[in-house]
């Protein structure tokens, strides 16, 4: 077990300093009942919050990948150990990224930096999976349910755009993405890490608004378009939003229904065939092909198991 030393602790903290996105605000504004896991982690927050000016966004990449490996990350015991990653995120990536002249080790921080990040935001949506499985059981069997388990599930139907009735169609939706296809679009969809919208905004994945005030607008946007690249607080809210987004918006129902398909052959949920079913996610004709490829080429589903250790206050 990984315990959480003094930079992993700062870097906890930064992570949780900023303001949260829409999204974010709504999948942690309740916890679910009897959550236990996250009133640790509440606690764990608190612990750590004197050290929140400790790590900050302007970091170069040397100083953020000297944090981690001290609170111990290593890329190469996850990909090859199974190793359990700590529970160390960053608040933003490195200034320098665009800086490393190494592409391989360019690639080996931005996983180092966007993993932890990917894994925690997943483990808050299986964690709604598993109290929505649990609540819907005891629907099922005509059991009743607490109110604020009832208020729970509302919650949760009005993020993922489903009707609080319909809990097969929301279980569709509140359901892992497989950290191989999260960071092969972070990769591709930020450079790396090196793009204006990755430092001005913590935009990784690219996600478009049409309201100005929420983003960043591209430079080449034609004239008469008004759409804006989306600027995030924090990475943790940017990582959040993405896989929020991929979960219920209806561009992604095939991705959606891909994922189902797994579940039914009793199959490993990964990124290679959920990445089929991102075909309205760009407007490069061979996207999809070309997300596979960053998935092949850098040999992502090695983190498709990975896991988060245990938090240790």
């Amino acid at each position: 077990m990984k315990y959480v030393t003094l930079a992993g602790a700062a870097l906890l903290a930064a992570a949780f300093m900023s303001g949260t996105s829409d999204a974010a605000d709504a999948v942690f504004a309740r916890p679910a009942p009897e959550r236990i896991d996250l009133a640790t982690r509440d606690a764990a927050q608190v612990e750590v919050a004197r050290l929140e000016n400790a790590f900050l966004p302007e970091s170069n990449a040397d100083t953020i990948d000297a944090m981690l490996t001290a609170a111990g990350l290593t890329v190469s015991e996850v990909r090859e150990e199974d190793a359990l990653v700590p529970r160390v995120f960053a608040a933003a990536l490195p200034a320098d990224m665009a800086e490393i002249s190494q592409t391989t080790e360019k690639k080996r921080i931005f996983i180092k930096v966007m993993l932890p990040l990917v894994l925690d935001a997943n483990e808050h949506i299986m964690d709604d999976r598993a109290q929505l499985l649990y609540l819907k059981t005891l629907i099922d069997i005509d059991q009743p349910i607490e109110t604020e388990d009832r208020i729970w599930l509302e919650d949760l139907a009005a993020l993922y755009y489903v009707d609080d009735n319909d809990l097969d169609e929301l279980l569709r939706r509140v359901d892992v993405i497989p950290a191989s296809l999260a960071l092969a679009q972070s990769a591709l969809e930020s450079g790396w890490g090196t793009s204006r919208f990755a430092h001005e905004g913590n935009a990784v994945f690219g996600q478009r608004s049409w309201n100005e005030d929420e983003g960043i607008v591209p430079e080449a946007r034609p004239a008469g378009e008004g759409h804006v690249v989306k600027a995030f607080d924090g990475l943790r809210d940017s990582v959040l939003a993405y896989l929020v987004n991929l979960n219920r918006h209806p561009a992604y129902e095939h991705l959606r229904q891909l994922r189902v398909d797994l579940h039914a052959q009793e199959l490993a949920i990964d990124g290679w065939t959920l990445a089929g079913g991102l075909d309205d996610y760009a407007e490069h004709p061979g996207y999809v092909d070309l997300v596979r490829s960053v998935i092949r080429q850098n040999k992502l589903t090695d983190f498709d198991d990975a896991r988060l250790a245990d938090l240790t206050i």
